[in-house]
């Protein structure tokens, strides 16, 4: 199954929607709830409301959904500064988060 690289993203909201979808394809039986199950989060929209942009993630869900997509310790660093960039309100929040972003070596590499 090929999974879309996350380090290619500037949007976490995307890359769950492609991850997702690459999922579903190799599975059909996959299923947001199935995911969500996986998060230990109760509710069965959760995945669809975030990537949808209907809600947003908390650090424990961000924990969570590393942990579900067994995203390695680079990945889930990374996912995690996308989700902190989009829920930034100040600039320096911002900074912070694009710093982040900008410093790992295979985002670099993947532009």
């Amino acid at each position: 199954m090929d999974l879309p690289d996350l380090f290619t993203y500037l949007d976490h909201r995307a890359f769950l929607r492609d991850w997702y979808e690459a999922k579903k394809a190799a599975n059909p039986r996959f299923s947001h709830r199935a995911f969500v199950r996986r998060t230990g989060q109760r509710s069965p929209s959760l995945l669809r409301d975030v990537m949808e942009g209907r809600r947003n993630l908390t650090p424990a869900t961000t924990e969570a959904f590393c942990h579900a997509m067994r995203l390695d310790e680079e990945q889930s660093a990374f996912f995690t500064a996308l989700v902190e960039l989009d829920g930034a309100t100040t600039s320096a929040e911002k900074t912070r988060a694009w710093e982040q972003i900008a410093a790992t070596r295979r985002f670099r590499e993947a532009r």
